[in-house]
């Protein structure tokens, strides 16, 4: 099956590369540009998304499948996935998306591979710093959130600077954007209860 989705999309004019799992495809794929990844959705395009956004990155995933279910298309483009096509692939289809994903210089794609780099800069925080920027996200004050946490102000003061040089973020605001950008984006943050 791959030989021959590789020979559909070279006779349609669109390069294509055969990788054995996301590993390979992070370790030997070239720099610049923004290369899309299809994946056949039998073995799980959402998860494969998710491993790359665990490196670091966003690629645009396109998930195809014989057969594909409503909501699993909607599971895997609310999951960051960029399109979802059923095969056999509809050239002209392709070629529509690819068009329009426009090798990666859209707003989407810039949104996405923000939220990418912030998601690999959130994974680094320790989780009371990760605690305390999801309640600074709620609106908490220093003494609201030292309350809620049980500890003092001064102290979330000490995990909020941690926090922000952790992230390179040079003030409360550009940490929240982060914050909201992977919580927004790659649907994966999810703000403490209480």
């Amino acid at each position: 099956m791959r030989s021959r989705i590789l020979r559909e999309l070279a006779g349609a004019g669109i390069h294509a590369e055969a990788f054995e799992g996301v590993a390979q495809f992070v370790l030997y794929r070239r720099g610049g540009g923004y290369p899309v990844l299809a994946a056949d959705d039998r073995v799980d395009a959402l998860s494969i998304r998710r491993e790359l956004a665990r490196h670091g990155e966003w690629q645009p995933v396109i998930a195809f499948s014989k057969e594909p279910s409503p909501a699993r298309i909607v599971e895997f483009l609310r999951g960051g996935g960029y399109d979802y096509l059923a095969e056999p692939f509809d050239m002209g289809v392709l070629g529509r998306s690819l068009s329009l994903l426009d090798q990666g210089r859209t707003p989407y794609c810039v949104a996405r591979c923000r939220a990418a780099a912030a998601r690999l800069k959130l994974d680094g925080l320790s989780p009371r710093e990760a605690e305390v920027l999801g309640h600074m996200a709620q609106g908490r004050s220093n003494k609201m959130i030292g309350i809620e946490l049980g500890i003092s102000p001064r102290t979330v003061e000490i995990h909020r600077a941690n926090m922000l040089s952790k992230l390179g973020a040079d003030c409360s605001t550009q940490a929240l954007r982060m914050y909201y950008e992977d919580a927004l984006l790659n649907a994966e943050a999810s703000a403490p209860t209480g």
